[in-house]
């Protein structure tokens, strides 16, 4: 947005970013509450504020190194994974990520594709204004970022949920309340093949709780039954907070 409307105004970059921030904060306060607001707001004014001084103290005029692709993944990279981090804590960097954001709100789009709509218009201007060969850079760079930025928070996310079929159920649930200082779902059951008396877990852990987790089972029980499945979207006490909740607490 600012590259774009730096060709038209006497301003510099960095000044247009600012002052679209503010903007986009305000209308953020309004639509998406006050925590993101705050959260948004000291990142996206730090962020202006830092590219000002680096216009001052490091200049760029021109490409650092020559190769345009080798700079645009090196830049995607850095800027997903910044922007991965603060859509995970329901925050964003600014600009076009607040307006994400909103689309987030109002409709089932993962916050990656939504950034993939928004940034796609100023794209599309970007082809018009620059030429062919920076416009298809910038496509590429687009759908390269919005598919880096939902990784990243599925990754950042990512959790275990435990299924276990077993008969020790003091031995397993003493280690999940002291041990892993987690909870789980108990539900009484009765094996088919055997008809003898079991308990079927359900308990979620982290990805880096899971091996001692699974170590433990098969020591106390080798002859349970476990299934292991990936998840992302754990919501509730002990675990990450819907955006709903992080607005209205």
């Amino acid at each position: 947005m600012s590259i774009i409307t730096s060709m038209f105004v006497p301003f510099t970059r960095p000044q247009i970013t600012l002052f679209y921030n503010l903007v986009l904060l305000v209308i953020g306060f309004f639509v998406i509450g006050k925590k993101f607001t705050i959260r948004t707001g000291y990142v996206a004014i730090l962020n202006s504020l830092t590219a000002l001084l680096l216009a001052r103290i490091v200049p760029i005029h021109q490409s650092l190194t020559g190769n345009k692709m080798l700079e645009l993944i090196f830049t995607l990279l850095m800027s997903s994974v910044g922007s991965a981090i603060l859509f995970n804590l329901a925050a964003s960097s600014g600009g076009t990520d607040i307006i994400a954001m909103i689309i987030k709100k109002y409709s089932s789009l993962q916050v990656g594709k939504a950034l993939l709509v928004v940034d796609s218009l100023f794209t599309i201007a970007a082809i018009k204004i620059f030429g062919v060969e920076i416009g298809l850079f910038s496509i590429l760079g687009l759908l390269m970022k919005g598919i880096c930025v939902d990784v990243m928070i599925g990754s950042m996310n990512e959790a275990k949920l435990f299924i276990i079929i077993s008969s020790k159920t003091e031995e397993l649930g003493k280690f999940i309340k002291v041990d892993l200082n987690r909870s789980a779902t108990v539900i009484s059951a009765k094996g088919l093949y055997a008809g003898s008396d079991i308990s079927v877990f359900l308990c979620v852990t982290s990805k880096f709780e899971q091996a001692r987790f699974r170590s433990f089972i098969k020591k106390v029980d080798p002859y349970c039954f476990i299934t292991i499945l990936n998840t992302s979207s754990i919501i509730g006490k002990g675990w990450y907070s819907s955006d709903d909740q992080l607005d209205s607490d």
